[in-house]
């Protein structure tokens, strides 16, 4: 069975072909890496008491033994300030203070504190009149782009609205103009009809396996009001942090200590819209792109969404 399938929220294109999945592979090594034993290295920037390797602290919370999360400039920054075309700042934010911490096994209070580092620093961040736009987003093992084992995430402001939400705010305001339904509600009032493709429907939040992504295996975590990122209550992160616990305790039984990638799509600065809801990417670093993908932007795509969600609801 071939189909062609377009992803709502970017246009994507992705080609479903369904018995390409039974293709003859040779056999691979995994390439997924050991889990790290020790809380804390000596020679980690990153680690608790180390301090003295990296830049002052933009944000930290702490409690009787030190700091359980911290922001700091990025010493090799991808923006800067001093440079008149693309102008922004760069920061790592450290998930935990434990070297061997994980998205895997970070507990609900972890992931709690590191969201709440995340809007701090994005609130920080989005105030500065040049920027217009700030990104977060996560690299997790050598595959997925991280140069470091300790875990932490990464904040970048810059002047400029990217190609990507640019489209994908096009997308969702011509929706509304010609349908005077708002695109996220639709999708996530599909996706509950449907049932078939959802990880978890919370209060706040839907975690689904898109009908289409160029992505095979990915994920997203849909906010079910459209209401800016900055602006999320304590009430928002403790829900999203049970989520992220749950949902990554799930997939490491199935992928293991596999790598990945998240971003946080969210407004501009000067764009206040009630058509576009922030979502979070979760992109598993399991599949490469191939010629055929690298060279039309066509994508495809063989295992059926319901097949993954199954397997990692909760």
């Amino acid at each position: 069975m071939k189909e062609i399938r377009i992803d709502d929220i970017n246009n994507d294109i992705v080609i479903f072909a369904k018995d390409r999945a039974k293709r003859p592979m040779d056999k691979v090594i995994s390439e997924n890496e050991e889990e790290i034993i020790d809380e804390y290295n000596k020679d980690c920037p990153f680690c608790r008491g180390n301090e003295h390797y990296t830049p002052e602290s933009r944000f930290k919370i702490e409690d009787e033994n030190g700091w359980t999360v911290r922001s700091t400039d990025n010493k090799f920054p991808i923006v800067d300030k001093f440079q008149e075309n693309i102008y922004g700042s760069h920061e790592v934010m450290i998930d935990t203070y434990r070297h061997n911490g994980n998205f895997y096994n970070m507990n609900e209070d972890e992931f709690y504190n590191m969201l709440l580092m995340y809007r701090d620093r994005y609130s920080n961040l989005i105030k500065d009149e040049k920027v217009q736009y700030v990104s977060i987003f996560k690299n997790y093992l050598r595959k997925a782009g991280a140069s470091l084992n300790h875990p932490h995430s990464q904040i970048v402001s810059i002047s400029i609205i990217p190609p990507d939400i640019e489209r994908e705010l096009y997308i969702s305001k011509q929706y509304y103009i010609e349908n005077k339904r708002y695109l996220y509600d639709d999708i996530i009032n599909e996706e509950i009809r449907e049932k078939d493709r959802v990880i978890n429907n919370s209060e706040r939040f839907l975690t689904v396996v898109p009908r289409s992504t160029k992505y095979t295996g990915e994920i997203r975590i849909l906010f079910k009001k459209s209401i800016r990122f900055e602006n999320t209550c304590n009430e928002d992160i403790k829900e999203l942090s049970k989520i992220l616990k749950n949902l990554f305790s799930n997939l490491f039984k199935v992928n293991g200590n596999s790598p990945f990638n998240i971003f946080i799509h969210s407004h501009p600065k000067n764009i206040k819209s009630d058509y576009f809801n922030v979502h979070i990417h979760i992109i598993p670093r399991q599949h490469s792109f191939g010629g055929f993908e690298l060279g039309t932007g066509l994508y495809v795509s063989s295992i059926e969404p319901k097949e993954i969600a199954d397997k990692i609801k909760f």
